[in-house]
């Protein structure tokens, strides 16, 4: 028997949208092949040997992402408060800390961790300290690329004496705002270090069963519509026929 029109058109759409569904689930496929390799080559950094901040020449912020890292300085109490930053479904601050490097004009960011914000964005933190101590370890890590932006919102807002929140951390602006040389790379302090705020790092490329998930589901919804299709198209050809 031959297809109709209606059916000609509707196999035509299935195949769209089967096509469409498994390009998106090939995607994901490739996301996921992507955060591998990034998760691979971030736990092979670190094994390698730790980076001496102090030594000169130490600056090459993509060269040395995700090395173990070790300092002596000392926090000259400048603090930059990375706001909107989540952690388990809530909205807070990542606190970085400036540290002053030893034997060196620049110093380095040193985050801290995960502090909760006020809900009156009014109200000033309170921060507790750096931890005592000359020497400090980390992992050497380039900061989130953005938080969320709240619309008009000032990049860079002084809130108090050496305090600043921001929005992105701009390493030629807080250069100029805090009056320090800045290495445009961060520290993510152990998270074993005596400190008060939260620590739960999560490797760079650890989410890739997220994008695995992402492609069955699309994959799933391609096979569907095949399977639906191929139904109705049987369904209207048996009537047809009666």
């Amino acid at each position: 028997m031959r297809l109709t029109a209606t059916s000609i058109s509707l196999l035509a759409v299935a195949l769209s949208v089967t096509v469409l569904f498994a390009m998106l689930g090939m995607w994901q496929l490739d996301r996921a092949a992507q955060k591998r390799a990034t998760f691979a080559e971030f736990e092979q950094r670190g094994r390698a040997a730790q980076v001496d901040l102090n030594q000169p020449g130490v600056a090459d912020s993509v060269a040395l992402n995700g090395y173990r890292a070790v300092a002596a300085g000392h926090y000259p109490g400048a603090t930059i408060l990375f706001d909107n930053q989540m952690h388990r479904g809530r909205a807070g601050y990542l606190v970085y800390s400036v540290f002053k490097l030893d034997g060196r004009h620049e110093s380095v960011l040193v985050n801290r961790g995960w502090l909760k914000a006020a809900a009156d964005r009014s109200v000033v933190p309170e921060l507790a300290a750096p931890a005592a101590g000359k020497q400090l370890e980390g992992r050497l890590n380039l900061p989130p690329h953005v938080g969320l932006r709240f619309e008009g919102g000032d990049m860079i807002e002084h809130l108090a004496a050496d305090l600043w929140r921001v929005q992105s951390i701009d390493f030629t602006d807080l250069t100029t705002t805090v009056g320090v040389d800045l290495l445009p790379i961060t520290v993510m302090l152990n998270s074993d270090t005596p400190d008060h705020f939260v620590r739960s790092w999560t490797s760079p490329g650890s989410d890739e069963t997220r994008h695995l998930g992402y492609a069955f589901q699309w994959f799933a919804l391609a096979v569907t519509v095949v399977v639906v299709t191929v139904a109705l198209t049987l369904r209207s050809r048996n009537q047809g026929m009666s």
